[in-house]
């Protein structure tokens, strides 16, 4: 009875072990349900035989979506022309185009163009925090594994399986951008994650034209998102973002230039340094006085390193769309 007790306990051990998965962090708000690591290895060996094999086209069905990121790069290859269906993904407020195949020979050719951008070594993981948060900001469902980000080293791809035949359901890029080059002290900014970028208060993966309007247009960090919270708060940084738009509204709104203006502000213990930089035909007479009345406002300090972000304005144009 105890042998048979103890080859019990030794099976469901065993059963359990089979089933455990690798846990990620999931970002607030995302729903993402996790498939078993025995699932998930499987469609990881197909993944990475049909990348190395050129006739292998196992992992595709007929049903193939492009994320808006991905098609931005690939409805310029001529031999996708041909794909009929364009989709509109809603992203923040905006518009942009994606591309969906239903025919399996459609997907081989999306498969084929998108294997000539996997070159030298890669990595296939599970997605992280900001990789899921801008996948869940283009679909309207809830995330379900097998999902994984195919690494190279100047790209991120998000490949969505479905769970039940194993069949690419989703190709997408994540817009990763780890370096900038910044205009007003010529430097290169980089950072082991992504440069973020906040438009209306929200971190923002995807941008587009927008409207020809005179506002704030973004908020970039340079400064790493451990570094700021050691360093100053939220209170803090809106402060400098309000003093500083009501300023600019007050000078710009009823400007008829046109351009962009760049403010960057490196807020220290002791000292506040401000830069500014503008493209474009901007009004100096203006430029000069926004200029005064900036450096003349009372500003938060840092609490002990220097943080550096910047705001963007544009009076009378459109966004830059990158």
């Amino acid at each position: 009875m105890k042998i048979k007790i103890l080859l019990l306990l030794l099976f469901i051990v065993n059963l359990v072990k089979a089933q455990i998965t690798e846990k990620i962090t999931i970002p607030s708000g995302v729903v993402y349900l996790y498939a078993d690591d025995k699932t998930n290895e499987k469609v990881k060996k197909s993944l990475t035989e049909s990348l190395q094999n050129a006739t292998n086209y196992d992992i595709l069905g007929d049903n193939l979506m492009i994320g808006p990121t991905l098609w931005k790069q690939f409805k310029n290859i001529e031999i996708l022309h041909s794909i009929p269906d364009n989709v509109t993904f809603h992203i923040d407020e905006m518009e942009v185009e994606g591309k969906v195949s239903r025919k399996l020979d459609d997907s081989k050719k999306i498969w084929n163009e998108f294997k000539k951008e996997i070159s030298g070594n890669y990595q296939i993981r599970k997605a992280n925090e900001d990789e899921l948060k801008y996948y869940w900001s283009t679909i309207s469902f809830d995330i379900e594994e097998p999902l994984f980000i195919l690494q190279t080293e100047n790209h991120r791809y998000i490949l969505n399986f479905l769970k039940k035949n194993q069949k690419l359901l989703w190709l997408d890029e994540f817009p990763y951008k780890n370096s900038y080059n910044n205009p007003i002290d010529k430097g290169t900014y980089t950072t082991e994650g992504t440069i973020k970028t906040y438009k209306n208060g929200n971190e923002v993966y995807v941008t587009d034209k927008g409207n020809k309007e005179t506002k704030l247009e973004k908020v970039i960090f340079l400064t790493g998102d451990s570094e700021l919270k050691a360093n100053s708060s939220i209170e803090d940084i809106k402060s400098v973002i309000d003093k500083t738009n009501k300023i600019f509204d007050n000078l710009f709104k009823d400007s008829k230039s046109e351009g962009k203006i760049m403010v960057q502000f490196e807020l220290g213990v002791k000292k506040n340094d401000i830069q500014f930089a503008v493209k474009d035909d901007l009004d100096l007479e203006i430029m000069k006085e926004f200029e005064k009345r900036v450096n003349e406002e009372k500003y938060p300090h840092s609490k002990k390193d220097t943080i550096k972000f910047q705001l963007i304005y544009k009076v009378n144009a459109y966004n830059d769309n990158e």
